[in-house]
């Protein structure tokens, strides 16, 4: 398969192939488990259950190819902090992702590492767990 588009907005996330809309969004998820910033252990693993749930309900999404087109503001921006401009890797959204997870869990924050934005913390959940659970390889930036 080849590459194909994908947006995470506010309050959905839509593939372009197959053609499918998740009732989910990086500020829906934001406002439904995070009540703090960064969100605490806890409220990480409450998001990720709701996106697994979403992801689950639509079967049709195991079809997905594994290389994506994303021209989202929050992506763009997660690659500048990986260092990429044109393309960010599932490995490179993990090593954020776990990165992430420490900060979550206590680690210090170093200065200007995440923004201090709920929003951001829930799309790199939401990206992340759609390229681990969809096996997502490769998202290139449009």
């Amino acid at each position: 398969m080849g590459n194909t588009m994908f947006s995470i907005g506010e309050d959905h996330i839509r593939f372009a192939q197959p053609a499918l809309s998740l009732a989910i969004g990086y500020r829906t998820l934001a406002q439904h488990c995070f009540h703090h910033t960064p969100p605490t252990p806890y409220e990480v693993e409450m998001a990720i259950a709701t996106v697994e749930d979403y992801i689950e309900a639509m079967p049709e999404l195991q079809q997905l190819a594994s290389n994506q087109v994303c021209a989202d503001a929050y992506l763009q921006d997660i690659a500048r902090r990986v260092g990429s401009e044109q393309a960010l890797s599932q490995l490179e959204l993990e090593r954020l992702f776990n990165r992430m997870a420490d900060v979550v869990s206590g680690s210090p924050m170093r200065e200007g590492e995440f923004p201090d934005d709920k929003n951001f913390f829930s799309y790199l959940l939401i990206v992340r767990e759609l390229s681990h659970h969809l096996g997502i390889q490769h998202i290139a930036l449009a």
